[in-house]
């Protein structure tokens, strides 16, 4: 990447106007799919190296992109982003470039990871299809890895730049009639425990065959931390924009100052986690992210705020969506939350979720890959999957216990225990 920052930086000596951003990134996407307890499409490979040229011309601004990494390419990708400014109406919200001043804030980390060789995905995979098959059982998912380094660059002086690497593995296991979904996400796999995830996948997917019949009805719930990011990430996209609320346009407008979640309900971001999110600043403009409290103590703290609608209401900038989401969790395991429930359900994840009344905060949905009845504090079988319709205002209000984080790729959420849940519904497998 030298070579190209090294042109980037030439270029910007000479900036078409007084707004030029030209961002640069590099990724390796290594991709395997598999089912039927072997690989069907082997170690996918892409090498990816772009620019994105940003021109700002009279409140307007243009951008073009191109893997034309020489010279004249990136020249040429400045070129056409400047003739597509001046093409452009005027942008009501357009910003100048990020300064130095604005990018020293950036709160960079350096995430320490190895290389995770085809010896050891290869390896990982043939464990675990060796035990699934054993235990008479079914599997598909994938695993990927993706190194990946993004800079931006701008005229009034600014580089910035971060390296970081996501690897994951998705593993769903299935009977004739039932499934089980549970994933493993870090940088290196260093921290994975094979055997563990993997009996822990059959353990709950043997429990999952044979649903037994239930009605719909709310129910006292244990949610898995896939299903609470699943469903609450919808609710903060939809709801979160600062200048959306001012106008109106969310269901938080009409509820600041409200209470809105039981006071133990924390959620916040932090983009030096180092462990979850994917950079510490804006890949498009450099703009840092910050550290901030979305709800806290049963209330809204603050919300998604633009470059724009921040200097318009002269507080911090947060980003349309923030570096990463973290929902403050504790120390108790998964299984401490459901032995604390007599007569209840464990969700393992959502899927399909839609909104169904923006300014309510409704959304609807269906369980998949593991619903489980809990009977004084322990799994007891499966029963058949339902559609939900539920308030998420009304899902943090009665939040009565918070579990022990579980990291994701721009999430960490706990699990939680929700009374009332509201299964509408049966659906099928």
């Amino acid at each position: 990447m030298n070579r190209t920052n090294s042109i980037i930086e030439k270029i910007l000596k000479k900036p078409v106007t007084d707004h030029v951003v030209i961002s640069h990134s590099s990724s390796e996407t290594q991709h395997i799919r598999f089912s039927n307890n072997s690989v069907n499409r082997e170690n996918l490979f892409k090498l990816e190296e772009e620019v994105k040229a940003e021109v700002g011309f009279d409140g307007r601004t243009g951008s073009y992109q191109t893997n034309d990494l020489s010279e004249e390419g990136i020249k040429h990708a400045v070129k056409k982003a400047y003739e597509a400014a001046k093409l452009l109406p005027k942008d009501p919200e357009y910003m100048p470039p990020v300064t130095k001043e604005e990018a020293a804030a950036v709160k960079n980390f350096k995430p320490a990871f190895g290389e995770l060789s085809d010896d050891r995905k290869y390896g990982i995979l043939r464990d675990a299809f060796r035990d699934i098959k054993k235990a008479g059982l079914n599997s598909a998912g994938s695993f990927s890895s993706n190194p990946y380094t993004v800079e931006v660059h701008n005229n009034k002086g600014v580089h910035v730049s971060h390296s970081n690497c996501v690897s994951s593995l998705y593993l769903t296991a299935m009977t004739g009639n039932s499934s089980f979904k549970d994933f493993h996400i870090s940088k290196d796999f260093s921290d994975y425990d094979g055997k563990a995830f993997v009996s822990g996948i059959i353990e709950r997917t043997r429990l999952s065959k044979d649903p037994a019949p239930l009605e719909a009805g709310k129910y006292t719930v244990v949610l898995a931390p896939a299903a609470v990011e699943e469903l609450l990430m919808m609710f903060l996209w939809y709801n979160m924009d600062a200048k959306a609320i001012d106008e109106g346009r969310t269901a938080l407008s009409a509820r600041r100052g409200e209470r809105i979640a039981d006071e133990a309900v924390h959620i916040y971001s932090r983009p030096d986690h180092g462990r979850v999110g994917l950079f510490p600043f804006s890949p498009e403009d450099a703009m840092p992210y910050a550290e901030f409290d979305m709800i806290r103590d049963g209330r809204l703290a603050n919300a998604w705020h633009s470059r724009f609608y921040a200097a318009k209401k002269g507080v911090r900038a947060t980003g349309r969506a923030p570096a990463n989401v973290i929902f403050k969790g504790t120390d108790k395991p998964l299984e401490k939350l459901i032995g604390s429930v007599e007569n209840g359900l464990y969700v393992n994840s959502f899927w399909y979720i839609r909104l169904v009344d923006l300014m309510d905060g409704i959304f609807t949905g269906m369980t998949r890959d593991g619903l489980f009845r809990i009977k004084d504090g322990k799994l007891t079988g499966s029963v058949n999957n339902f559609r939900f319709n539920q308030n998420v205002f009304d899902m943090l209000k009665n939040t009565a216990e918070i579990g022990k984080e579980k990291e994701m790729v721009y999430t960490s959420m706990p699990p939680i225990t929700v009374r009332d849940f509201n299964f509408v519904s049966k659906t099928e497998f």
